[in-house]
């Protein structure tokens, strides 16, 4: 596919994400279909049962089975280490550039842990915030799709900026596209969930969609995106103190702007943590 000059081509995505993908999509509650998908995978395995054995969930007795591993973790849970070995498995064909990879990656679970707890917070209907991982982690593997196409000079854009990530225009200009407007189009080539795709489109351009949950969706993804970047900078988590509201509580709680401010500090504090602990970066 040809776009403005750059050819489109798209990495292979890992079977195990597409029908995660589809099984968040379906909007089924049995567990049983993501059971199998994780006994399939020795390697999702073996961290599904190091999350639900670690002392962040404080059991005490050794979980050893897969099926109550499930069970105990969650739906979105295991589908976040189900796409994060995903990622993994395509390390091997980045790697003159795998410290850019950890980034995306930590970027996409990010994206996804965000738009999930927004959305949640805002009381958007259960299956939308059901997708809502799914779906943010997609949106972040736009930057993917770039880095696959011309690695060498992505990574250059990438070192050429103040923050690890390129954003939007700085993509835009160096290839006439950037991850937000490739997410939806690599999701069509992954033949991924028609919900999937919608809202991805309505990430990359929500200015004239009707309100909607799915539009509530696509802009919380577009905004765990944008703090994705800079949670990979050093300075977020003082970025994200030093607020004014902090220094005056009875504002604060008079403003409805700054009780979304909160939030998005608390989900963003959470999402960073996840993403930190989960996984290989």
């Amino acid at each position: 596919m040809q776009k403005q000059g750059l050819t489109l081509t798209f990495p292979t995505l890992p079977s195990t994400i597409s029908k995660v993908e589809e099984f968040i999509a379906s909007g089924q509650t049995d567990p049983d279909p993501l059971i199998d998908i994780v006994e399939h995978d020795p390697s999702v395995s073996l961290n599904v049962l190091r999350r639900v054995n670690s002392p962040y969930h404080g059991l005490h007795r050794e979980v050893e089975s897969i099926d109550r591993a499930v069970r105990l973790l969650g739906f979105v849970e295991v589908s976040s280490i189900v796409m994060i070995e995903g990622v993994e498995e395509l390390r091997e064909h980045f790697d003159a550039h795998s410290a850019l990879l950890r980034q995306i990656a930590h970027s996409a679970v990010f994206t996804g842990r965000f738009a999930q707890g927004l959305t949640k917070a805002l009381d958007v209907e259960e299956d939308w915030t059901r997708l809502a991982f799914s779906a943010g982690f997609i949106h972040a593997m736009g930057r993917l799709v770039l880095l696959h196409i011309q690695p060498d000079r992505y990574a250059t854009l990438a070192e050429a900026g103040t923050m690890p990530l390129p954003d939007t225009e700085a993509e835009a200009h160096a290839f006439g596209e950037n991850y937000r407007t490739l997410a939806p189009q690599a999701a069509d080539h992954w033949e991924l969930p028609g919900r999937v795709c919608s809202v991805l489109q309505i990430a990359a351009n929500p200015a004239d969609e009707p309100e909607s949950p799915s539009k509530m969706l696509g802009v919380s993804i577009r905004n765990g995106g944008d703090l994705a970047r800079r949670d990979l900078d050093e300075n977020f988590a003082a970025s994200l103190d030093a607020s004014e509201d902090a220094e005056n509580p009875e504002a604060s709680k008079d403003s409805s702007v700054s009780r979304i401010d909160d939030l998005m500090m608390t989900v963003a504090q959470d999402a960073s943590t996840y993403a930190s602990e989960v996984g290989h970066f």
